[in-house]
Parts: structure tokens; C-alpha cells; sequence
């Protein structure tokens, strides 16, 4: 494959979805929120257990479960939300490369 051809756009063209890079950027985002009330609703339960649980081995149960469900929400929260913060980053990033190309592939079709 010739450069020339791939610029001509011989080998078919390179889209970039900008409405699903949107949905991608606004469904990760969803899904954080979502984290975040799940985490609120174990959080509330947590609160909950402490007052029927106030015995050294039922605080250490619900330290038991603080950490073990609650901090892998944080985790994952922010992991979701690196995720869209990324995409939305990309997005803007692909979208000059492939206007920049299409430019450049005009300009060598107004040569021929």
C-alpha cells in the first residue's frame, strides 16, 4: 500500500463516531453516579448494623465489611470516572487528527 493511495482515500475512509464517543463520555459518568449511590446505600446500612452490632466482634464485622465493599467502590469510582475523563479527552483528540486529515486529504485532491 502507497501512501499516496491511503491519502486518497483508496482504501476507504477513517470515521470517527463523534456521538458515540459522547455516549461512551456520558454513560461512564452515569455509571460513577450510580457507584456513588450504592456506596451511600452501604454506607447508610453500615450505619445501621453499627447500632445493633455495638459488641467488639460486631465492630469488627462492619470494619470487615467498610473495608471490604466500600473501598473497592471508591476504587472502582474512580477508576469509571478516569474512564469517561479519558474518552472526553480522546474525543477532542481524534477529532483534530481527523479533521487535520481530511484537510490534508482535499488539499492533495485539489492537486490532481
Amino acid at each position: 500500500m502507497k501512501w499516496d493511495d491511503l491519502a486518497l482515500g483508496l482504501y476507504g475512509d477513517i470515521l470517527l463516531d463523534d456521538s458515540a464517543f459522547s455516549k461512551a463520555v456520558s454513560d461512564f459518568a452515569e455509571l460513577a453516579v450510580k457507584i456513588q449511590s450504592l456506596r451511600d446505600d452501604v454506607e447508610g446500612l453500615l450505619e445501621m448494623l453499627k447500632k445493633g452490632f455495638d459488641t467488639p466482634a460486631g465492630r469488627k464485622f462492619v470494619n470487615s465489611c467498610e473495608n471490604n465493599l466500600l473501598e473497592p467502590l471508591d476504587r472502582q469510582k474512580l477508576v469509571i470516572e478516569h474512564i469517561s475523563s479519558t474518552l472526553n479527552d480522546v474525543k477532542g483528540e481524534y477529532s483534530t487528527v481527523f479533521t487535520e486529515y481530511q484537510s490534508l486529504n482535499n488539499t492533495i485532491r485539489s492537486y490532481q
